[in-house]
């Protein structure tokens, strides 16, 4: 015997007291030793040799068909659930939908079916939707999963009312309710959309569904959008009956529908957008968060119709809600903003002065170079003003802190210096990523992905994996400007970067810093693996 099947015979001996005869890359050797094996744990073991042996091919198919349908333990069959797995044969279909057990009670048993499931959705047979739609109502929720993804991973249209129920239902936990929206999702069916809209909102026991309903609107498309807009302008009556009824404030279609609407590229909602630039309320802060999301919608459409408006708001003194502004018009790009933001640059707390100055070197050139001199002149007796009024940190020695501000406003030349090199040269921009710190970076995705020279989108994607997650975002962004409308940039952003995208969204799971940023990577991720 070679040196590999005496380890295997050792291996074996444990279990079987008849020892190795024949050939164990034949499927009459396993055949004939789990026949002679009394013990479930043994006969659990002896498959798993086999699955380990590297002999196992399409002739042991009919011996592990015969077997999964003949044997009692519940447990030995998910071991041969496995089995079947490794080969992923359409022959094997049959054979474990009769092996599936919905009326499954106990936890062996229950554990069978997932591991069953798990099989068919690696096959991935369409014949399989009939056994698994049953076990949406499965008594165990390690059945309902599995079969909740792998419905989800088949598309099947058939399980979309039954995951609809199972999405909105208030009686399940909160796990298989965030299940159901992914498979809505990646089934992308459109009757879906009222519900999903629904759950944008929707809290339970501490649970938001936000994340998982948003993105599912977007894997829907054109069909979630329909839906969006009415909600968006408040003439959704059913829908404003059902948040009156849930307690869901109506303002929070006004803000979580923008976000979705701007990330589909919704040109039909700039107009309503447009209104809730100066949308009013009683309470100041949701005010403010639906003109904020509004900006931020308008922005990634590239909605130039927006800069006039957002550039009267950046006089806004809150530090968070100028910002909001500030990045909208930066994304949206252009000279027009400029006065407003210089104005701006003058007025409100550091915090809030220095993201006008940030618009300005994002948007600005060589011609802003002795406003910004200025303005970095002026911020020591800016900040020693400030620490006179308030407490703030560093004011134990306002003339230290004050140089500190009015260096890091200084610093912000270099950006204005690459632009009057540059002058909307898109690969002049590219070059200057090389070595870009974080901020040049941003500005110079940002420039690269309005400049509409689609045949650069690989750079910028090249460049996604960036740490900094605002220079990240103009990256993604960016990329995502220029393949609209472009199938042969799509195609080669796909064929060279699709593979490590997915990886970087798989490897960085878990990372608090790319929780959001990573969003939109993968929505862009969907946007290049759409056919």
């Amino acid at each position: 015997m070679t040196r590999s099947l005496t380890a295997l015979c050792i291996a074996l001996s444990f279990l079987l007291l008849a020892g190795c005869k024949g050939d164990p890359a034949t499927p009459d050797y396993w055949e004939s030793n789990l026949q002679q094996t009394r013990r479930a744990e043994d006969r659990i073991r002896l498959v798993e040799a086999m699955r380990s042996s590297g002999k196992m091919d399409e002739r042991f198919l009919p011996m592990l068909h015969e077997k999964l349908g003949s044997e009692r333990k519940p447990e030995v069959r998910a071991a041969l659930a496995r089995a079947l797995g490794d080969l992923r044969h359409a022959s094997s279909v049959e054979p474990l939908m009769k092996a599936l057990d919905p009326a499954a009670g106990d936890s062996s048993a229950q554990l069978a079916n997932k591991a069953i499931v798990a099989t068919l959705g690696s096959i991935g047979d369409r014949r399989a939707i009939p056994a698994l739609l049953p076990l949406l109502r499965a008594k165990d929720n390690y059945s309902r999963i599995e079969a909740i993804q792998v419905l989800g991973a088949m598309k099947a249209k058939e399980a979309v009312e039954p995951l609809i129920a199972l999405a909105t239902d208030e009686t399940v936990e909160p796990f298989l309710n965030k299940k159901a929206i992914e498979a809505l999702g990646n089934i992308g069916d459109a009757r879906a959309a009222p519900a999903l809209v629904r759950m944008l909102t929707k809290e339970r026991k501490g649970k938001s569904f936000y994340v998982e309903s948003s993105f599912a609107l977007y894997q829907l498309g054109a069909p979630a959008a329909d839906v969006l807009l009415p909600a968006l302008e408040g003439q959704d009556a059913d829908l404003l009956k059902w948040a009156q009824s849930n307690g869901v404030n109506p303002a929070s279609y006004a803000m979580k529908a923008a976000t979705v609407l701007g990330d589909l590229r919704e040109k039909r909602a700039v107009s309503a957008l447009l209104k809730q630039l100066a949308y009013t309320n009683s309470d100041p802060q949701i005010q403010a968060l639906v003109r904020m999301q509004a900006a931020d919608a308008l922005a990634r459409m590239r909605a130039q119709e927006a800069v006039k408006p957002l550039a009267g708001l950046v006089s806004e003194t809150d530090a968070t809600v100028r910002d909001a502004y500030v990045r909208a018009l930066v994304r949206l790009g252009g000279r027009d903003a400029l006065p407003a933001l210089e104005k701006a640059a003058g007025t409100g707390d550091w915090y809030a002065r220095e993201s006008a100055v940030k618009g300005i070197a994002m948007l600005g050139d060589a011609r802003e170079l002795p406003l910004l001199q200025k303005l970095a002149a002026a911020e020591p007796a800016r900040t020693a003003a400030d620490c006179k009024q308030m407490e703030d940190d560093g004011c134990d020695d306002p003339a230290a802190l004050g140089k500190q501000r009015a260096d890091s406003l200084a610093a912000q030349a270099k950006l204005l210096e690459a632009a009057q090199a540059c002058a909307g040269n898109a690969a002049c921009w590219v070059q200057r990523m090389e070595k870009a710190d974080p901020r040049l970076l941003e500005r110079a995705a940002l420039e690269v992905g309005r400049s509409g020279a689609a045949e650069h989108a690989g750079a910028l994607a090249a460049r996604v994996g960036e740490r900094d997650t605002e220079a990240r975002l103009a990256l993604i962004l960016g990329v995502s400007w220029l393949l609209e409308g472009s199938p042969d940039a799509t195609k080669k952003v796909r064929d060279a970067s699709l593979e490590r995208l997915r990886k970087q969204l798989q490897d960085e799971q878990g990372y608090t810093q790319f929780v959001s940023v990573n969003e939109d990577l993968r929505r862009l991720v969907t946007t290049l693996d759409r056919p």
